[in-house]
């Protein structure tokens, strides 16, 4: 897990308890995601925030997210200082346990398009110009099977 702010409450928590939960949630979910990221002050509840469902994991002291798809439970291996100056850092851990709601479990379809795995598309910058552009956030849409 890279480019993690060294200055937030999922920091401390995985420093503190050595283990963390990665819940990967369809696009739709994309817009409280933010909010959680804007409403993070030490005293807020970002879990609360994003109105999501806890439940404690399996395996590892740490809490997921009952509306992900997935959730993986992690022991922390190793963290990196990315920036070298305490501002992000990049999370090592060691998967322990794997849940995957069964409609996710077979096949294609949940896992790849507008229900399925989202990601980053990091601003990329103009090489004519130097400028950066927007950040972007993408969806999996399969073109061929092989």
């Amino acid at each position: 897990m890279g480019n993690l702010y060294q200055h937030t409450h999922t920091y401390a928590n995985i420093q503190r308890e050595k283990c963390f939960c990665i819940n990967f949630l369809p696009i739709s979910y994309y817009d409280k995601l933010i909010d959680t990221i804007n409403q993070n002050d030490l005293d807020t509840d970002e879990f609360e925030v994003g109105n999501f469902t806890l439940s404690m994991a399996n395996v590892v002291h740490a809490p997921i997210i009952q509306e992900a798809f997935i959730n993986m439970e992690c022991t922390l291996k190793e963290v990196q200082d990315l920036s070298g100056a305490g501002i992000t850092a990049m999370i090592v851990g060691q998967v322990q346990h794997i849940s995957v709601d069964e409609k996710y479990a077979q096949g294609y379809e949940q896992k790849y398009g507008k229900d399925g795995f989202m990601m980053l598309i990091p601003a990329p910058q103009n090489l004519n110009t130097g400028e950066p552009n927007q950040s972007a956030i993408a969806t999996i849409n399969i073109e061929k099977y092989d």
